[in-house]
């Protein structure tokens, strides 16, 4: 039997303006069917509406339709009921109605029908995630995942698309959008986004506070400030290296050294492990409240220790607000982000016991410290104290101070810099640290724990630690017993003991490491070998000046990187030739003997400037004038081999670039004239972390033909720019192809080729949507496996990160944000890749691209003056694509 003629009519006549209305009538006409044969029929029609409905998306209005079947039909409901939950679910979320999709998510949970319902409704969320998630829409993304775990009740037996668990995605996103929101200075959208997820992360609620020094809110009132010493300006240290040394990567810390100062903050709220304290309304942190903060990364609320949430912009902060907290009367900071740490806690926190042992300083408040604090600290403390002051452990949950004692670190000291800009180097006041030694050396001496020894010779083993590990130590330590050397492992002594080994040696090998951080304590005149990588990136000068405080002088021994790709530059681990160190040790006991010196000075070695940010023109200018340059083919023929440099002279072995100084008959250097800045650039770093066949097969044969490239600084920024052409659109988009990010790696390889780094501004959106589209699958590449980090970042990428860094960096800061957005979207694109498609087609492929485009570079040559109608453009080779295609293109 038919539905009547009204019911088919009215079905008719609905579309997308109308369809709320018309339904409105429709439910009236079926509610007055009773014929059970009608009724069917009326369910089919009904059916066929909700299906265009669908089509022409409007989907609230498709889910009222199946509702409506449901109640109709004479059959089971279930197929009804679900159809009518996902195309509500999907209106709800593809309208941004989140809120209202989160009480309909708490009613399908208590529904009778509760496990079918939840199954349909996490497919379909997972289904709007993910494809939100492929549009590069990460909020309406984040909330479609936050659905799915409220809806699922967690992560149990769900996982996304690309294999990661819900709550993983979530807390990703939601610092992905928690960044930009700060950036832009909307925190009241931060908060209601951390509202909204803080369930997930399991964290309380979000408050903003403005970011203040301690002596900012002192002058506004808020405290109570004494100053302990003033302002002053140091002496620079003297830091001196065994071979010449490159231009160091690092900024040189300041020698204006801040007032060190003692204060007292009333009604404080502080949270142990953490450099955050809260009073008077104000987020009070002075390394935040720095002229640098644009450069530096705050790390609180990253740190895995942490008890707390903190997110920084740039003059205010997002902090959790405590819960339960703890009380305590009164208090001296000792506690901090990183206090168990050896290094961290002798430079950052012993120092303010001489602002506590101040007389202005009043008896009986106790010292608050971190409960995970090594015992050697709390040795530290009762050496320094001159007060017999109780000690506090502080366990993990908020502090409520009725008084809170502050005291500041002694210099400028950020824990890292943001991406491009040259780490920063601090160097550390020998007043303050030579105050120190000196009250630990009088207080061990009264305790007989001092020797009067002056003739050991110490070997310091590091064999306890993973990171930063001297990787053939035990090797080192043979050669170095026969010359007197006994090993000593700092971690099985007391602090005392540590102090008198070191105050009675005359000579001192070790990793330049925590541990080392001890030399405070020699003689002056003990000579001191720090072994250390070969990065550049390193606190050289916070090594030097903090041993220099003692008296103490130190040569550095830089040895071979084992590559660790995801590992901070500090902490890679690293080798040292055995018979170098013997010779350096030798050096050593000659400059005790003659007043000789031994090793190189930095002043005299590094005749460029060091890199500091947004500083001087740009680095491409002719470093010098050379006349023509040639192969000697006698010395070419010598040269069979490359080692990873550099090197002392070429008995020693021959990098790539010092090969280049050889057969062109140059002075022994890694920076021959006749080469081209820019190719040498690429080629050092590409040579060295290559393994050694593949330097040999790809490099070798490159040497004779990188003599007599150098060119003029125009020729330069072009062969910078071929580099940045190749990141741009041959690196990056194979790893996102690799990635099935298919689209966005075309829309990337399509870009036009970039002729001058300058054009990267007109990039830079495209640049900044890539790095985000990849980052929404691993916030950071520690969360993934050293394979995928050793593909992502290997030898051919941190080349051409290294050779186009410096004219980034001289073109502007959004320039040189949008080149690391290409260099670091890449890295996430293959993290994405890991563990559904083998990486390494793709890494031998980009491998051969690199020799092509070093080809590129070479071939590169200045325009005709001969020939007037000779475009400028003309004197470069075209651009090409990779040869290997295909094996980027999976």
């Amino acid at each position: 039997m038919r539905p009547t003629q009204t019911f088919i009519d009215l079905i008719r006549t609905v579309h997308r303006d109308n369809a709320p209305d018309v339904l409105a009538q429709i439910r009236t006409l079926a509610a007055e069917e009773r014929e059970p044969v009608r009724r069917g029929a009326l369910c089919r029609h009904l059916e066929t509406l909700a299906f265009r409905l669908e089509g022409d998306e409007r989907l609230g209005a498709a889910a009222e339709t199946y509702d409506l079947i449901a109640a109709l039909v004479p059959g089971p409901r279930a197929r009804w009921t679900r159809a009518a939950a996902a195309a509500r679910l999907r209106d709800l979320c593809e309208r941004g109605r989140f809120a209202e999709a989160e009480a309909y998510i708490a009613g399908l949970r208590a529904d009778a029908e509760a496990p079918v319902l939840i199954q349909d409704g996490l497919a379909t969320l997972l289904r709007l995630g993910w494809a939100y998630e492929c549009r590069n829409q990460p909020e309406p993304c984040l909330h479609c995942y936050r659905l799915a775990y409220d809806l699922n009740g967690g992560d149990a037996g769900v996982t996304t698309e690309d294999g990661d668990r819900l709550s993983t995605k979530v807390k990703n996103l939601r610092r992905l959008l928690l960044d930009t929101l700060l950036e832009d200075g909307r925190f009241d959208a931060a908060i209601a986004l951390h509202a909204a997820t803080r369930h997930v992360t399991g964290s309380g609620p979000l408050e903003a506070y403005d970011i203040v020094s301690v002596q900012a809110l002192a002058a506004a009132g808020g405290a109570r400030a004494i100053t302990v010493l003033p302002e002053r300006r140091i002496a620079a240290p003297d830091l001196r290296f065994w071979e010449p040394p490159p231009a160091l990567r690092s900024e040189a810390g300041s020698l204006d050294i801040p007032a060190q100062y003692l204060a007292f903050l009333e009604g404080a709220r502080a949270f142990p492990r953490s450099n955050v304290v809260i009073a008077g309304g104000k987020l009070v942190y002075d390394l935040a409240a720095h002229p640098r903060r644009p450069d530096i990364l705050l790390q609180d609320g990253l740190n895995p220790d942490q008890i707390m949430t903190a997110a920084f912009g740039a003059t205010r902060a997002l902090v959790e607000v405590p819960e339960a907290e703890h009380t305590i009367a009164a208090g001296l900071m000792m506690f901090g982000l990183q206090s168990r740490n050896y290094g961290h806690w002798f430079c950052e926190f012993v120092p303010r016991m001489l602002c506590y042992n101040d007389p202005r300083c009043p008896d009986g408040i106790p010292l608050c410290i971190d409960d995970h604090m090594p015992g050697a600290h709390a040795e530290i403390l009762g050496l320094l104290d001159t007060r017999d002051r109780p000690v506090i452990a502080l366990p993990p949950r908020p502090v409520a101070f009725g008084l809170l004692g502050m005291a500041p670190v002694p210099a400028f000291f950020p824990f890292d810099m943001k991406p491009g800009r040259p780490f920063y180097d601090t160097v550390w006041p020998a007043d303050v640290f030579g105050a120190i030694r000196q009250q630990i050396l009088d207080r061990a001496r009264a305790r007989g724990a001092l020797s009067g020894r002056t003739d050991r010779r110490l070997f310091i083993s590091r064999k306890a630690f993973t990171q930063r590990a001297l990787v053939n130590e035990a090797e080192i330590a043979e050669r170095l017993r026969p010359l007197g050397f006994e090993v000593i492992y700092p971690e099985t002594l007391t602090f005392l003991e540590q102090v008198e080994a070191f105050h009675s040696a005359e000579l001192v090998v070790g990793s330049s490491s925590s541990a080392l951080s001890n030399a405070l304590f020699c003689r002056p005149g003990c000579r001191i070998l720090g072994l250390i990588h070969e990065e550049l990136s390193f606190n050289f000068r916070g090594y030097a000046s903090f041993i220099e405080a003692g008296g103490a002088r130190i040569l550095f021994l830089r040895g071979r990187t084992l590559p660790r790709p995801g590992v901070h530059a500090f902490h890679v681990s690293y080798t040292v030739d055995p018979g170098r160190v013997v010779a350096a040790v030798a050096a050593l006991e000659a400059e005790v003997a003659t007043g000789a010196p031994a090793g190189f000075s930095i002043a005299a070695a590094d005749d460029r400037p060091i890199r500091v940010p947004d500083r001087g023109a740009s680095r491409l200018q002719d470093k010098r004038t050379v006349g023509p340059a040639r192969v000697d083919p006698d010395r070419l023929a010598r040269v069979r081999t490359l080692a990873a440099g550099p090197h002392a002279g070429a008995e020693a072995g021959l990098c790539a670039l010092e090969a280049v100084a050889y057969v062109a008959g140059e002075p022994h250097s890694d920076e021959p004239a006749c080469a081209s800045p820019s190719i040498a650039a690429f080629v050092r770093t590409w040579s060295d972390r290559l393994p050694q066949d593949a330097r040999d097969a790809l490099i070798l044969p490159l040497v004779p033909r990188l003599v007599g490239t150098r060119g003029s600084e125009a020729l330069e920024r072009r062969r910078v720019a071929l580099v940045a052409d190749w990141l741009i659109r041959t690196h990056l988009p194979a790893w996102f192809r690799l990635a099935k990010l298919n689209v966005e790696g075309d829309e990337l390889a399509d870009l036009p080729e970039v002729e001058d780094v300058a054009q990267l501004v007109s990039l830079c959106d495209h640049l900044k949507r890539a790095r985000k589209r990849a980052a929404v699958a691993n916030l950071t590449l520690r969360q993934t496996g050293s394979a995928v980090r050793a593909a992502a970042w290997d030898a051919a990428h941190q080349a051409a990160w290294g050779t186009v860094r410096d004219a980034l960096e001289a073109a502007g800061p959004s320039v040189l944000a949008a080149g690391w957005d290409a260099a670091y979207a890449a890295a996430y694109a293959a993290a994405r890749a890991w563990g559904k498609a083998p990486l390494e087609p793709t890494r031998q492929a980009l491998q051969r691209s690199a020799l092509a485009l070093v080809e590129r570079m070479i071939e590169a040559r200045e325009p005709d003056p001969a020939d007037p109608g000779r475009r400028p453009e003309d004197a470069f080779p075209a651009a090409t694509s990779i040869q290997d295609g295909a094996e980027c293109r999976p």
